[in-house]
């Protein structure tokens, strides 16, 4: 069954194949598999769940090579967004702790006196 995309997400596909290959060229990375084509499971999975993707493009070839990585292709910002959505649910278990700890710690000390 073929991946069916809305209008919205074929032209970011678009968007990011053209991003890519724009900032790649700017730092000296190869780009390659990355035609619109190659975006489409990384939208289909992940758009609505990472803001930005444009963005997180140019943070997954900034990540690529502050390792050392000499190709950027549109898999490994897949993985990259995969990445992402489990840092922002880590992120998000970390701060409902935190608040958890912090209304526990308040309601303790109100009640004490």
């Amino acid at each position: 069954m073929p991946i069916e995309l809305t209008t919205v997400q074929r032209d970011l596909t678009k968007k990011l194949s053209e991003h890519a290959k724009d900032a790649c060229e700017l730092v000296g990375l190869k780009c390659q598999k990355s035609e619109p084509h190659h975006f489409y499971l990384t939208v289909y999975r992940y758009y609505g769940k990472v803001q930005g993707m444009t963005g997180e493009i140019d943070r997954c070839i900034d990540w690529c090579m502050s390792k050392g990585k000499l190709v950027f292709t549109a898999q490994r910002f897949g993985n990259w967004c995969a990445n992402k959505v489990k840092w922002e649910k880590e992120e998000q278990i970390k701060k409902l702790e935190m608040n958890k700890r912090y209304t526990e710690s308040r309601s303790g000390c109100s009640s004490v006196g």
